[in-house]
């Protein structure tokens, strides 16, 4: 399998980079998008990075949150045919913590919302591809079935990585997970240069994912921050490691 990381907060010169995530994946059974950052300018990186929104197989959204899916409309302007699959509740007002609005833009609940397809199921969408919903109720994480094990890509973890990953093992016995891919929300309320828990708890959250999960690769940034990452990669710093926009992972 093959990760391209469209967008990610920061990057190198010559592609966008903003506050947001999106994921261009090719698997042995397609070729999927999650998420579409928060501008539309994922898809100028996807061009110069060789990477074909015309041919996608499926899209999918891993939560209603503005910078994950704003951008998305430039995916449905030039893939008349391509469906997005979401939790239903997606549709819903999502309020941040200061009240401000932070949910889906007007074109996505109205011009195009008849471009999902909604299930709060877990469902295989592709051969070796699942959406599984997690205890927020508008986030899901993508799983992908390999031959290193599963690779779970959440863009952002509300419901906490370490659960998020318990509950995976428990519905694919018998599996590992080997990588966990996106943000953590570990940040602050001032945004990625501040912490949002204490030092002991990301530690601790290092070591569950690691020790305790098996997880053999965290591959990070976005919502985690950079205090919260450089405690991750001094707890487990053969596991964690930085994702920027123009990345690429082969797993």
């Amino acid at each position: 399998m093959r990760i391209t990381v469209l967008m990610e907060n920061d990057g190198p010169e010559g592609l966008y980079a903003e506050h947001g995530l999106s994921l261009y994946i090719r698997h042995e059974s397609g070729t999927v998008l999650l998420d579409g950052g928060q501008s539309g300018r994922f898809a100028e990186n996807a061009a110069r990075l060789g990477c074909d929104l015309k041919t996608l197989d499926a899209a999918a959204l891993s939560h209603g949150h503005y910078d994950h899916a704003d951008g998305l409309p430039a995916l449905l302007e030039q893939n008349p045919a391509i469906r997005i699959y979401a939790r239903p509740e997606v549709m819903s007002p999502q309020i941040g913590p200061d009240g401000r609005y932070i949910g889906l833009n007007e074109a996505l609940h109205g011009k195009y919302a008849g471009r999902f397809e909604l299930s709060d199921e877990a469902r295989q969408f592709l051969r070796g591809l699942w959406l599984i919903p997690d205890s927020v109720p508008h986030e899901q994480s993508l799983v992908a079935e390999t031959a290193r094990g599963l690779v779970v890509m959440n863009s952002c973890c509300h419901a906490g990585g370490d659960n998020i990953v318990r509950d995976i093992l428990a519905r694919f016995p018998g599996q590992r997970v080997y990588a966990l891919i996106g943000g953590l929300h570990l940040m602050g309320p001032g945004g990625v240069t501040t912490l949002g828990p204490e030092p002991e708890a990301v530690r601790a959250l290092a070591r569950r994912l690691t020790e305790e999960l098996g997880v053999q690769k965290i591959l990070t940034g976005h919502c985690t921050g950079g205090p919260a990452f450089a405690i991750l990669k001094e707890t487990a710093p053969e596991a964690v490691q930085r994702i920027r926009t123009g990345d690429v992972v082969e797993i």
